[in-house]
């Protein structure tokens, strides 16, 4: 990658004894084994090990986390060009849940932040356009507002009051997708004690009943390995004595995700990952919302399963955010 793609910060500890080289490029940052070691005051075989323990589990794949860039080291008199492996946000953050290391979070807090930054004065945003813009989503929302008062008038036709009720049912996605063009989309409270524990036991029970139901082939749920244990237990992992996905719905968004984008099973992961999904939600009491409307309606679980399955590593936190949204 040309230098003109790529930028260097450095990121330093509080105590101002560790300071490390950051890449930052294509929305994300990179790290060498070498600089993670310094992070997390390792070794360089325990960092080494976590992340061959990451990929070998399947909680991540090489394609997309791991990438080449051209470094310049001095050795004695003379400038040496060399290639190294960089590792991307996702893999840093998973070699610190897995050391233990409070570095980690902060590090993790510090590259939120930069990458926000870096993302707002990296795009060249006309003003002038994107208040017109803002402008026309405030009008739209006003009469999103009108419309619905508008349904309760006896004189309007059916036919009218019915696309006018369409049209305001879906203004909360409305409202999610202005967040997620404006970088707004942030992650909603949720419910923190959960009433059902998804474990692998019932997890099989729910994929043996998903292929008897459909009629699937004796590959639909075979795992391929142990990426699927895995799966469960990231979604109840903690950090520090706390859960590091706090909230039902947290656990929720992250299964889906993890369940989609691991393959852990020859056929059928995409519906695994849904009927889990929405099993996990009715289990824990918000599948409906209070007037017993589907939180998530088929067609909603259906494009969001496949926008999962088609994203980026480094677009796993906006997924994760749509989907509590969506949640709401």
């Amino acid at each position: 990658m040309s230098k003109e793609q790529q930028k260097i910060i450095i990121y330093q500890e509080p105590d101002g004894k560790t300071a490390v080289e950051v890449n930052l490029a294509e929305e994300t940052v990179w790290l060498t084994q070498a600089q993670m070691q310094a992070l997390f005051n390792k070794d360089k075989r325990t960092i080494s090990e976590h992340i061959n323990k990451i990929y070998k589990e399947k909680e991540l794949k090489r394609k997309g986390t791991v990438r080449k860039f051209r470094t310049v080291r001095q050795e004695g008199q003379r400038q040496v060009e060399r290639e190294l492996d960089h590792y991307n946000l996702d893999i840093i953050i998973s070699v610190g849940y897995r050391v233990k290391s409070q570095r980690g979070t902060r590090f993790r807090i510090w590259a939120t932040n930069v990458l926000k930054k870096h993302l707002v004065d990296g795009y060249t945003i006309n003003e002038k356009r994107l208040r017109v813009s803002e402008q026309k989503y405030q009008n739209l929302k006003q009469s999103l507002k009108l419309l619905s008062n508008v349904v309760q008038i006896k004189d309007v036709s059916d036919e009218a009051k019915g696309l006018i009720e369409v049209i305001t049912q879906y203004s909360h996605a409305l409202d999610v997708l202005d967040d997620y063009d404006h970088e707004r989309l942030s992650i909603p409270k949720g419910i923190k004690r959960s009433k059902f524990k998804l474990t692998y036991e019932k997890a099989r029970k729910i994929i043996d009943a998903l292929r008897k139901k459909f009629k699937g082939s004796t590959l639909v749920g075979r795992e391929k390995d142990n990426s699927f244990q895995g799966s469960l237990g990231a979604i109840y992992q903690t950090f520090d004595g706390r859960d590091v996905y706090p909230t039902v719905e947290e656990k929720a968004a992250h299964l889906l995700y993890f369940v989609t984008k691991n393959h852990s099973f020859v056929d059928g992961n995409k519906r695994i990952a849904a009927a889990l999904f929405i099993c996990f939600l009715d289990r824990n009491g918000i599948l409906y919302r209070k007037d017993r409307s589907q939180r998530i309606d088929n067609n909603a679980l259906v494009a969001l399963t496949l926008m999962i399955a088609v994203s980026k590593p480094r677009e796993k936190e906006m997924m994760i955010k749509i989907i509590l949204n969506l949640l709401i």
